[in-house]
C-alpha cells in the first residue's frame, strides 16, 4: 500500500467523531465561517464575482451564503470560498499557514445540492468530514512548510483543494477517494505574490471549486490512478522542496482542529501581524506615547521568516496594509481602531506613512520562546525615543490564537455584527450546534437558504 493509499484508507475508515471537545471545536469553526462570510456579503468584489456567476448561468443546485439564491455546485464553491476569505477575517491554522475553513466548508456546503432527491446528510458526519479536511490540510502543511510557504506558494490553495476533496469523499463515502486526491493535487496552484489583492481571496474559492470538480469528474467516469504522494513525482516531491516526511501516525488520537487548533479573528488582517497589533496596542494603552517623540522603531521577528506573509514594508494602499506589520503597528501607535475601514483600497494617509518610515525589521534576536508559542514564534517591538530611552513590548501568544482564545460572547458578537440581526444570529447559532445532535445538513440549509 503506497502512501496515498494509506492516507485514503485512514480517511475512509474514520468513524463518526463523538468526542465532545473535537465536536465543540468543529462547531466553533462553522460559527466563525458564517460570521466571516456574512460580514463580507456586501463587499464590492463579492458582487463583481456574483455578477460574473449570473452572466455564466447554469443549473441552480447549490447555495450561495448570504445571497438567497442557488447556482451550480462549482460556482457555489468558488463564490462561498471567496466571500468567506474576502476580508481576511476567517480562521487560520498554524500547521497549514493558511485558511482551512473558508475552503473546506465552502466545498462541503456546495456539495449539498438542494434541488435533487438525496438522502439527508447526517450533521455529525458532516462535522466529521470537516475535521478530516482540516487534518489532511494540517498534516500536508506540517510536511511541506516552512519551505513551501516561504518559496511563495499560498497554502490556502495548494493544500486546500486536496483537503476539501478528502472531506467531500468522506461525506459521501466515495469509492474513488485515492483518485480524487490525485486529481485535486494536480490542480494545486496559487502564489503569495497576489496578497493584498482580491485574487488572494479568490484562492480559497478556487481550492473549494477544485474539490467539487474533482469529485464530479470522477463520478462521470474519468480516472486518475496515480499516487499523489509518489516519492519522485508526487505532491511532496514537487511542492515540498525536498521535504517528504509525511506523518500519518496518531491519526484520530488528537485531531488537528483541537491541537494546535484553529485561530479565530476579530480583525481583518493577516494573523502574522496579530503579534504586532497586540504589542502596539499595549504600548499605546500603557505608555500613551507621543508619536512625535519617536526616533526609531525596530520590529524583531523570531524565528527568521516568521513574517513571510507580511510582504509589504511600505504599503501605499490601505488594502495592502492587511499584509504589512509596519502599517498595522502605525495604526495602533496612533490609536486608530483596527476596523474594516482601515483596510479599504484608499491611499494611506501621510501621517501613517511618515511613522512607517521610522520602522525597520530585524531578525537579530534570540530570546527563549514561551512554552505555548506556536513554532517558537514571538515578536518584540522596540521604540527608541528622541531622548535616547528605549521601550520594548513582547508578544508570544496573540489574542485569538488557540492558547489565548476569544470568549464565547466575543465570537457571538462577531456573528451578530455580521448578520445585523440578533434573532437571526441566535437561530443560526443554535442550528449549527444542532448539527451535532440530530439536525441534518439538508434541514439546516432549508432553514437558512432564504434567510441568510
Amino acid at each position: 500500500m503506497n502512501l496515498g493509499q494509506q492516507l485514503s484508507f485512514l480517511i475512509a475508515n474514520t468513524p463518526i467523531i463523538n468526542d465532545p471537545k473535537t465536536i465543540e471545536c468543529a462547531i466553533n469553526g462553522v460559527i466563525d465561517y458564517f460570521a466571516s462570510s456574512l460580514q463580507a456579503r456586501h463587499e464590492v468584489d463579492v458582487h463583481r464575482l456574483l455578477n460574473w456567476i449570473d452572466n455564466e448561468g447554469g443549473t441552480a443546485k447549490a447555495w450561495l451564503v448570504g445571497q438567497k439564491k442557488l447556482v451550480t455546485a462549482r460556482q457555489a464553491a468558488l463564490f462561498n470560498g471567496f466571500q468567506a476569505h474576502c476580508l481576511d477575517y476567517d480562521d487560520v491554522h498554524s500547521d497549514v499557514r493558511g485558511h482551512p475553513s473558508a475552503v473546506i466548508l465552502s466545498a462541503l456546503f456546495a456539495s449539498v445540492q438542494l434541488d435533487e432527491v438525496q438522502s439527508h446528510i447526517d450533521g455529525k458526519r458532516f462535522l466529521t468530514a470537516y475535521v478530516i479536511g482540516i487534518e489532511v490540510m494540517a498534516r500536508l502543511g506540517k510536511s511541506v512548510n516552512p519551505k513551501h510557504y516561504e518559496k511563495g506558494w499560498h497554502t490556502t490553495l495548494t493544500l486546500g483543494g486536496i483537503a476539501a476533496t478528502a472531506a467531500i469523499c468522506y461525506l459521501y463515502n466515495e469509492p474513488f477517494l485515492s483518485q480524487a486526491l490525485t486529481l485535486a493535487a494536480t490542480q494545486a496552484s496559487g502564489m503569495r505574490l497576489v496578497m493584498g489583492t482580491p485574487i488572494k481571496f479568490l484562492h480559497a474559492g478556487l481550492a473549494a471549486q477544485h474539490a467539487i470538480q474533482s469529485v464530479e469528474w470522477l463520478r462521470v467516469g474519468m480516472t486518475a490512478e496515480n499516487d499523489f504522494l509518489d516519492d519522485k513525482l508526487g505532491f511532496l516531491a514537487v511542492y515540498g522542496q525536498g521535504n517528504n516526511n509525511f506523518d500519518l501516525s496518531q491519526w484520530g488520537v488528537v485531531w488537528k482542529i483541537v491541537e494546535p487548533g484553529l485561530w479565530f479573528k476579530t480583525y481583518c488582517f493577516c494573523s502574522a501581524a496579530a503579534y504586532v497589533a497586540d504589542a502596539g496596542q499595549l504600548l499605546y494603552q500603557h505608555l500613551k506615547l507621543n508619536v512625535d517623540s519617536i526616533n526609531h522603531i525596530t520590529l524583531f521577528f523570531f524565528p527568521a521568516n516568521s513574517d513571510a506573509a507580511l510582504i509589504y514594508n511600505r504599503p501605499l494602499l490601505a488594502e495592502h496594509g492587511r499584509f504589512s506589520a509596519e502599517y498595522i503597528l502605525a495604526l495602533t501607535l496612533l490609536g486608530i481602531p483596527l476596523n474594516f475601514e482601515q483596510f479599504s483600497p484608499n491611499p494611506i494617509p501621510v501621517q501613517i506613512q511618515v511613522l512607517m518610515q521610522k520602522m525597520q525589521r530585524s531578525y537579530q534576536i534570540n530570546l527563549t520562546p514561551h512554552a505555548d508559542a506556536y513554532n517558537g514564534r514571538y515578536v518584540v517591538i522596540e521604540i527608541e525615543l528622541d531622548t535616547g530611552k528605549k521601550i520594548r513590548q513582547r508578544i508570544d501568544i496573540p489574542k485569538g490564537s488557540p492558547k489565548n482564545p476569544y470568549k464565547q460572547t466575543e465570537m457571538l458578537l462577531k456573528l451578530t455584527d455580521a448578520i445585523k440581526d440578533h434573532q437571526k444570529a441566535m437561530g443560526l447559532l443554535n442550528d449549527i450546534k444542532e448539527l451535532a445532535s440530530g439536525l441534518t445538513v439538508n434541514q439546516f440549509l432549508e432553514r437558512h437558504v432564504l434567510i441568510l
